[in-house]
């Protein structure tokens, strides 16, 4: 029984833990009416799937004929398209605002599927952590919103899936999600870290030069309409944003707003430096497939933590670099930056406080929520300079492939 258990793949076991925990959800619907979101650390929206109504109802209003970019007069919440214009376009196929609670299931599902496909099989230990980062707060709530990035997710899975066949193949996917929502972009890293991929690299990176430059004008927009708010977001702007709503005196003007977010991102370059003097060059010598996904993980969520601020369900493509944690974890010295398993302990920690209401015990939620900087936030920081370390160090080896093994 014991060999039986050693070798049983832990994916089935993370798949297993997520099927008991919307059971229970589920379970609960059924007696009361509604999921209880809120006790397991996800601030529910106004209405099931609340952010793909947002595209959804945008829609309706092509189906008759409005424009519905920026401002999108058909969104229950009166909120302007946070998506590229390219979305609104998709009505074309006959969908509504009807469709939302269909589509939002097949999206939670066709996510966990890909997350559950990505890393490959997974020590019984790894599928534990993989189980619980999963059902963690942070990854819920893209489920309970309905949130398109839960797509982008699954085409940058595919992307990394299909790189090591052919770098083409797996720019495709990768190129697409960058021109559905912009920040997947990042990933688009994965393709640096082979040398055989560079050609894949620069065409993706000239296709998507060319869509910013004719799209310029709509992204611009894009900035002054996506919402900054402290509550379930992350990134260097959250930290500022968070000071400046707390009245505290030297983050008021934009001018100091601005220096403070550069001091923050300043202040884990240097992290960054230290981390990387003390750990090794290099990726450590592991699975190819577990070291893509922790670069187009890694490189999405130091990307749009460099670039401002996101919604915490953007924090789901750090399952990504789960893998490859363990997997330095497990053999320590191995790692390029010194710490892994401390790493995978700040990733998990920030996948579980990232919430509004953090699942934790009465006083200690108090405590949590009265912070003028989000703890949250803190875990973060640290995870951002880390994985930037691990990252530079990796494209270190690839510049310099005589000085260093990777």
């Amino acid at each position: 029984m014991r060999r039986r258990l050693r070798d049983l793949d832990g994916r089935v076991l993370a798949g297993a833990i997520v099927v008991v925990f919307l059971a229970v959800l589920l379970s609960f619907r059924a007696a009361n009416g509604s999921i209880p979101w809120a006790h397991v650390g996800v601030e529910p929206g106004d209405k099931s799937f609340a952010d793909l109504r947002s595209v959804t109802s945008a829609w309706d209003c092509t189906h008759h004929g409005i424009q519905a970019f920026p401002d999108n007069p058909c969104d229950p919440f009166h909120r302007p398209a946070n998506y590229p214009r390219l979305w609104t376009h998709l009505g074309v196929f006959g969908l509504g605002e009807s469709a939302t609670v269909p589509l939002g299931i097949a999206i939670a599902v066709v996510f966990l599927l890909s997350a559950l496909l990505v890393p490959g099989r997974l020590a019984l230990w790894e599928g534990a952590v993989y189980g619980l980062a999963l059902i963690a707060p942070a990854t819920m709530l893209g489920i309970e919103r309905g949130n398109v990035d839960l797509l982008m997710f699954a085409l940058v899975v595919l992307g990394v899936l299909l790189v090591r066949r052919s770098p083409w193949a797996g720019a495709v996917p990768i190129v697409l999600a960058g021109v559905l929502k912009l920040f997947p972009a990042f990933a688009g890293l994965v393709l640096l870290r082979v040398r055989r991929r560079w050609p894949a690299a620069l065409a993706s990176l000239v296709v998507l030069g060319v869509y910013v430059l004719v799209t310029l004008n709509d992204i611009r927009t894009l900035r002054h309409v996506i919402p900054r708010v402290v509550v379930n977001s992350y990134g260097a702007g959250v930290i500022v944003e968070a000071l400046h709503e707390s009245n505290v005196s030297w983050v008021q003007s934009a001018a100091e707003v601005r220096y403070v977010r550069l001091a923050v991102l300043a202040l884990g370059a240097a992290l960054a430096i230290v981390l990387l003097a003390l750990g090794r060059r290099g990726d450590g010598g592991e699975d190819d497939r577990r070291l893509d996904a922790f670069w187009a993980g890694g490189a999405i969520f130091v990307g749009t933590y460099v670039f401002g601020n996101n919604f915490d369900y953007r924090l789901a493509f750090l399952l990504l670099c789960i893998p490859q944690l363990c997997a330095w974890s497990r053999r320590g010295g191995e790692s390029p930056v010194p710490w892994p398993a401390a790493a995978l302990a700040l990733l998990l920690g920030t996948l579980w406080l990232s919430s509004s209401v953090p699942p934790l015990p009465f006083g200690a939620q108090t405590w949590y929520m009265k912070q003028t900087i989000p703890p949250d936030e803190i875990l973060n920081f640290l995870l951002f300079a880390w994985i930037g370390a691990a990252l530079a160090s990796g494209l270190w080896a690839v510049v310099r492939p005589r000085a260093y093994r990777s």
